[in-house]
């Protein structure tokens, strides 16, 4: 048998300098979110301020300065002309690109507490369901067509959460990582919801702080099962993908029936099979 490796050479295509740093100083200041939707890359950064960049320009499209007081830890699309943010005080901020000036469109917020947020999802098929997490490790659901405050709160790890994915094409699955070192498959979905309660493996089920209430005018089979969650039906099962033993988990991603993350001890790992 032969294996053969077909090598690409990457080169450099664009550099922006000094698209984030502080005003009025030369240092420059951490980038701290990127997020692509072909050609729009959009950038946040500790410096609060958002960056519109296209791969074919050598110039930033748009910057919005002071876009936020605080630091930006993450960014995503929600359509393809507006993008949510969240912060270091616990905001989560709706962008349109499409209007000028430096005021977001709306302000969300996890509680009075100011507890950092540091990274932000949105459903691939129902676009106003978003999920974030942050320094208290609990995942937070919004519906942001009708609610500033979160659907749901739920207890989730015992640090930092680093990332949080809904699967693009199996979205009643979500997948979050943390500084407590563990790599966690939130299943939501209708196998799980038909189980008798004493068949529910994994980790464990999550305890809903507050759940949610679907509004009445809404079309239940439409309605996410993110956002109408029953926490007396043991509708959510947990498994933690990793050994307990594994140091912070600060990245994941998610392709097909794989999901890949990288951890604070050097290594990558490589799940297969995620729902076999």
């Amino acid at each position: 048998m032969y294996v053969i490796f077909f090598i690409k050479t990457l080169s450099l295509n664009q550099k922006w300098e000094e698209a984030h740093h502080h005003v009025g100083s030369n240092m420059r200041a951490p980038c701290t979110g990127v997020v692509c939707n072909s050609p729009d890359i959009i950038s946040v950064g500790e410096d609060g301020r958002i960056n519109l960049f296209r791969a074919d320009s050598k110039e930033i499209v748009r910057t919005i300065d002071d876009a936020d007081s605080s630091t930006m830890h993450g960014v995503t699309f929600l359509r393809t002309t507006e993008i949510l943010t969240v912060n270091s005080i616990g905001q989560l901020k709706l962008w349109d690109l499409r209007k000028q000036g430096n005021d977001p469109t709306q302000v969300f917020s996890v509680t009075s507490e100011r507890v950092p947020l540091h990274c932000i999802d949105r459903h691939p098929n129902q676009q106003h369901v978003v999920a974030a997490g942050g320094q208290d490790g609990m995942l937070c659901i919004w519906d942001v067509r009708h609610e500033r405050m979160p659907v749901s709160l739920m207890n989730a790890h015992e640090a930092e959460m680093w990332e949080v994915h809904f699967h693009p094409s199996n979205p009643d699955h979500l997948f979050t990582c943390s500084e407590d070192g563990s790599l966690w498959h939130w299943d939501a979905s209708a196998e799980i919801a038909e189980k008798p309660s004493f068949l529910l493996g994994g980790r464990n089920t999550s305890n809903i702080l507050r759940s949610s209430i679907v509004p009445p005018n809404a079309n239940q089979s439409l309605a996410s099962v993110w956002l109408s969650m029953d926490p007396t039906k043991g509708r959510l099962e947990i498994t933690n993908l990793l050994p307990s033993s594994t140091l912070s988990v600060n990245s994941l991603d998610i392709l097909g029936q794989h999901l890949v993350c990288g951890t604070d001890a050097e290594a990558v790992y490589v799940t297969r099979s995620l729902f076999s």
